[in-house]
């Protein structure tokens, strides 16, 4: 493994090789470490903001995951599944002396953070799932009909305007009010649409739909693990975070706005997220 850092005004960023990839992370703040997992279709710019009010209490350690953005595709590399997006974490974990962690995951990176628990369980010391993704959890005609109502919205949008107009539509729908351009500045929406392609040819819904995680493993977990949900919630998401808080035997922290409330409503949600982490980190 290798590292190269530099130091910006408000954070450090640094590459490094792991697990056969090469990651651009960021490092805010001082505390006990949160390590942050940004969902398909992103980049961990979703999360400045709410890093940059997290950073007072906490050390935030942010990074795109492998393909995305600031992390190239590693040559030859054809697909991918929660199972080696969460290797990754665990090896920048540990790269990066930062093991063991707090792990936020929202959306597909919740089943990132949810794998990592499972498997990594020397990598964490709590966990925290916005919206988690354990769709295959879910009664399957259910999921289908949630999939069937989405689907047409995103292949006419495909079919006038190809990936990138696709990833505006599906985005601007997990926005709430607004849309793909109310979500942060242009500078990040240039980079989350440069991704387009490889979102749907990679992870959606492909690898979502990929991973079914086994009630019983999750039933067992020991370390400190909560779920959040959002007020303004799709039906098929609050079957799912519902789902996994019974399993967890929690009950899910409801946060402001909708799916996408950490770049709307940054510090809001950094507030509402702050003593969930803390109590999992105790």
């Amino acid at each position: 493994m290798t590292a190269q850092t530099t130091t910006t005004s408000h954070a450090t960023d640094g590459r490094i090789k792991v697990n056969g990839a090469e990651l651009y992370y960021q490092v805010r703040g001082s505390g006990p470490t949160i390590l942050l997992i940004h969902g398909t279709g992103l980049d961990s710019g979703c999360y400045d903001e709410v890093a940059e009010h997290l950073a007072s209490d906490f050390k935030v350690l942010t990074y795109d995951r492998r393909g995305y953005s600031r992390s190239p595709r590693p040559p030859g590399w054809a697909k991918t599944s929660v199972e080696e997006q969460a290797d990754d974490a665990a090896w920048l974990l540990r790269a990066t002396a930062n093991a063991p962690a707090v792990v936020f995951g929202s959306s597909s990176g919740t089943l990132i953070a949810l794998d990592l628990v499972l498997r990594h369980p020397d990598v964490v010391r709590g966990a925290v799932l916005h919206e988690p993704s354990v769709y295959m959890c879910l009664p399957q005609n259910f999921v289908q009909e949630q999939f069937a109502a989405l689907n047409p919205m995103i292949e006419q949008a495909m079919a006038s305007g190809g990936p990138q107009a696709a990833h505006r539509a599906f985005h601007g729908l997990l926005a709430g009010e607004g849309s793909f351009e109310s979500l942060v500045d242009a500078k990040r929406r240039e980079r989350w649409l440069s991704s387009s392609e490889f979102m749907f040819e990679y992870e959606f819904p492909k690898m979502i739909l990929g991973y079914r995680p086994d009630p019983a493993a999750i039933a067992a977990v020991k370390a400190p693990v909560k779920v959040m949900r959002a007020a303004e919630i799709l039906p098929i998401n609050l079957a799912a975070a519902e789902w996994l808080a019974s399993q967890l035997k929690t009950e899910p922290v409801v946060a402001p706005g909708a799916h996408l409330a950490y770049c709307k409503r940054p510090e809001e949600f950094a507030e509402t997220l702050r003593p969930v982490i803390k109590r999992v980190a105790e």
